[in-house]
């Protein structure tokens, strides 16, 4: 078996899921100023992931953003997977990587990779699509269809279309609705991206990159969600929204036209992710549109054990705490976790 690094050469059309292209990694990269990589055999393995540099000659690295981790193809034998994950681990250890952070896919099944901890992190929220549009609307809960139709009342409207630089340039109607909601409800400042990440987004996605947007009668956008489109899935990204008209359903309305658009469109899943939280109301708002629930599951690795020693007693003597603390606070790798989360 021999296993190839895969570059903006991988074809994205034949990937799993939007997750697992290069134009998708290359995007999540750019905002932690690193490489994205993936290991990949024939169409059977891939696995991809950002490396980025820790210092002193260190690497460590993760999933992008979202749900990746690995890809195993049915028919894929025990031997071929262990065959490639001890590959994987030697090129690791040849190229620095002290660990890895994996971001499963709730699509793929949960792999059993030596030497990975795997954690249920929380649940996500996906809606088949059957093509039927009737079936989807009386498979919501009511209170999600109430809030439907009295958006439609008060005269907002919504589409669905292919996204576009203007619409990801800093001050635009999506960016600003989008950053606005991010620091309302506390967000870490990683979640706020910068415009290298939406250019490279755009261009490494192109059409399959789409924008959902809900406008008021007077035409102000007071809603608005990136969406990815890989094949048959759909994906809820990046989303925002005016709070005052947060109250008159344009977050339901919204979600019910991008829906509907996926069966227009001929997609079979529509994933909208979890919630900030376990069980909190923004997983209970994505609940109320009829999904089911899909697990989501990380795993941590650490692949050179006396350099991840030493990178966390080093980081716990500047946060002026026991190296224990630090591997208790629960944050992985242990070396990177914050002064508030000690």
């Amino acid at each position: 078996m021999r296993l190839s690094v895969a570059s903006r050469t991988l074809d994205d059309a034949n990937c799993p899921d939007v997750y697992f292209t290069a134009g998708y990694g290359m995007a999540d990269a750019s905002t932690k100023h690193g490489r994205w990589e993936a290991l990949h055999y024939e169409d059977r393995l891939l696995l991809p992931y950002v490396v980025t540099e820790i210092g002193d000659g260190y690497l460590d690295a993760a999933s992008p953003y979202g749900y990746a981790g690995i890809h195993v193809a049915p028919g894929t034998t025990e031997r071929d997977l262990a065959r490639f994950w001890r590959l994987a681990q030697e090129q690791w250890r040849d190229m620095g990587v002290v660990a890895m952070f994996f971001r499963f896919s709730p699509f793929e099944p949960l792999v059993a990779l030596e030497g990975v901890r795997t954690t249920h992190s929380r649940d996500t929220v996906t809606v088949p699509i059957d093509g039927d549009a009737d079936a989807l609307w009386h498979g919501m809960e009511g209170r999600s269809r109430t809030a439907v139709r009295k958006a439609r009342r008060l005269g907002y409207t919504a589409t669905v279309r292919p996204a576009h630089a203007a619409d990801l340039y800093s001050g635009s109607p999506f960016r600003t609705l989008y950053e606005q909601t991010m620091r309302r409800v506390g967000s870490r400042p990683e979640y706020l991206f910068g415009d290298g990440y939406y250019t490279e987004l755009l261009k490494g996605l192109g059409p399959s990159l789409l924008i959902a947007e809900v406008f008021s009668e007077d035409g102000i956008v007071c809603a608005s969600a990136l969406i990815l489109r890989h094949r048959d899935r759909v994906h809820y990204h990046l989303a925002g929204s005016d709070p005052v008209a947060t109250r008159g359903g344009v977050n339901n309305l919204l979600l019910w036209t991008v829906m509907h658009w996926a069966v227009r469109t001929g997609a079979r899943l529509f994933h909208l992710g979890g919630g900030f939280r376990a069980e909190d109301s923004l997983f209970k708002f994505k609940r109320s549109f009829g999904g089911r629930r899909t697990q989501f599951w990380t795993g941590s690795l650490v692949v050179d054990e006396r350099a991840y020693d030493e990178l966390v007693e080093r980081r716990a003597l500047m946060c002026g705490q026991p190296p224990s603390e630090l591997i208790g606070a629960g944050f992985f790798p242990a070396y990177r976790v914050r002064h508030e989360l000690t």
